[in-house]
């Protein structure tokens, strides 16, 4: 956790580069757009399924490995720091 001096001390840092760079910290702020993600679900899940039904099990658990993995990362992400 934050003190109050250190959060303080980070907005002024954002609104900094808010004023100094707008297109940085817009790109830096912005998150994957949900439908994209919905999609991607989608698209892999219906793999899944399809694949699963004509007995193509290999490339079937391959989708399957693909979406559960889109899911967890999105649950839990990487912290790079």
């Amino acid at each position: 956790m934050l003190s109050e001096a250190e959060r303080r001390s980070l907005e002024e840092i954002e609104q900094r580069l808010l004023a100094d760079e707008p297109r940085l910290a817009r790109t830096m702020n912005r998150q994957v757009r949900p439908w994209l993600f919905y999609l991607f679900l989608f698209v892999f899940g219906g793999l899944t399924v399809l694949l699963t039904m004509i007995g193509a099990f290999g490339p079937a658990f391959q989708c399957l490995l693909v979406t559960t993995t889109a899911l967890v990362l999105r649950r839990y992400p990487i912290r790079l720091s």
